[in-house]
């Protein structure tokens, strides 16, 4: 995926959670390659603070960023929104330390960010793996990232609270998940510590509009949960603001038991400096014949497929098959009135599919084995001088087995479809 940012301005104001403040802040796109950074509106000098793993501090609460005298408090609930939104560039305005609260979660800044649009720029988008299993273990509280071909996230909450108690919430994460999951789970603190967070001058913002307030076995807001779980979500929320200050697309496995906002900076420290993470090279999003050929095992006359026009890896590919009157099968299939065979237009999309997923660096050098067809049709004949259009879009990968339908086109009209299921070994 190429990198991304906003088609347009769009405005906020409010008060900030912790520092109780006032605050006006703006949306502004960014060029390709700037990444996210905070202007500081309201100095004479308006200073920029880059968000990089460099430049975090805090923990408690919240995580801040700090470049010389220069702050930003609590921007977690932003930048996981802009996560949710797939902005890698964006400026964001504010004339306060801190971002406005919303309700406590990151439903004001993912309408506002949707509200303004998104738009893809030229540079390739960055990816991260993680390498090798990374922990931080302090006490109650762990945190371990291992090696995934996803972004994935286990959290286990566990308060001694009986309102609270123990609260597990395990998936393979997107960006649809994150905004129909995750997005609008609302911070929270228990009653006792309210008092404690104002004599640190933190939650000085807090209410029972911007925050979950439990006393004992009851909630104090008058609102219900959004979700039973609703507070293990609003930890995996945080998790992945904090984990998206690294700039890239993370795949890794990331389990957390107990663990807050200065567990998940120091792994990002920990990961940066144990070289725990690998970039990857951007694929290439199309294929020439010669490029495909290096990928699939297929030669003449089995080699179905003759370019790649667009591919996302593991996801989706679309191709195309020039059908030429020399092709072989025609000598034989109704040589009077020459068609293609249909199972040669599914072996076609199968081909696709296999340029899809050997192009997966951990599945390069595998080779695929078409098993099984099912819901297959085949609605109008394919003849020379046709250009097949095909598409593939994957529906699950489990073990090495994987599912994807797929269309062919002529002209504007599908000549075939089906679902297609293979094996990599």
């Amino acid at each position: 995926m190429n990198q991304a940012t906003i088609l347009e301005p769009v405005r906020l104001n409010g008060t900030g959670l912790h520092q109780g403040r006032p605050v006006h802040l703006e949306f502004h796109p960014a060029d390709p390659g700037q990444g996210i950074s905070f202007v500081r509106t309201d100095r004479d000098d308006r200073p920029r603070i880059a968000v990089r793993p460099e430049n975090l501090t805090g923990g408690v609460r919240g995580t801040n960023l700090r470049e010389g005298d220069v702050q930003i408090h609590t921007i977690e609930h932003v930048l996981a929104a802009s996560w949710a939104c797939g902005l890698d560039n964006l400026e964001i305005r504010l004339d306060a330390e801190e971002p406005p609260a919303g309700d406590g979660s990151s439903q004001l800044y993912l309408k506002a960010l949707e509200k303004a649009g998104r738009v893809e720029q030229e540079e390739a988008r960055r990816v991260m793996h993680v390498n090798r299993a990374t922990t931080i273990d302090d006490g109650n509280a762990t945190l371990i990232a291992l090696k995934a071909n996803a972004f994935k996230v286990t959290y286990t909450l566990e308060y001694d609270n009986p309102f609270i108690g123990c609260q597990i919430y395990d998936a393979a994460m997107d960006r649809e998940r994150f905004k129909s999951e995750l997005s609008s789970a609302r911070t929270f603190c228990l009653k006792e510590e309210v008092d404690q967070l104002h004599s640190s001058g933190l939650g000085l913002g807090g209410s029972l509009e911007n925050a979950i307030v439990i006393d004992g076995n009851r909630m104090l807001n008058k609102d219900p949960l959004r979700f039973p779980d609703e507070f293990v979500r609003h930890k995996v929320l945080d998790l992945i603001g904090d984990l998206s200050t690294l700039g890239a697309d993370l795949k890794g496995h990331f389990i957390a038991m107990r663990s807050g906002h200065r567990h998940n900076i120091l792994l990002i420290r920990k990961l940066i400096e144990e070289g725990a993470l690998t970039m990857s090279e951007p694929s290439p999003r199309s294929f020439n014949f010669e490029q495909i050929k290096a990928i699939l095992p297929h030669r003449y006359p089995f080699l179905l497929i003759d370019r790649i026009t667009e591919m996302e890896p593991g996801q989706y590919a679309k191709g195309i098959k020039n059908v030429t009157g020399n092709e072989p099968f025609f000598q034989g299939h109704f040589p009077l009135k020459p068609v293609m065979p249909g199972v040669l237009i599914m072996e076609a999309l199968a081909q696709a599919a296999g340029v899809c997923f050997l192009s997966i660096p951990e599945n390069a050098g595998k080779t695929p084995y078409f098993t099984g067809l099912d819901n297959v049709h085949f609605r109008r004949p394919v003849e020379p001088g046709d250009q097949l259009r095909l598409e593939v879009v994957t529906q699950r990968v489990k073990r090495g087995i994987g599912w994807v339908t797929g269309k062919a086109w002529v002209d504007e009209k599908i000549v075939a479809e089906g679902t297609l299921k293979f094996t990599l070994r």
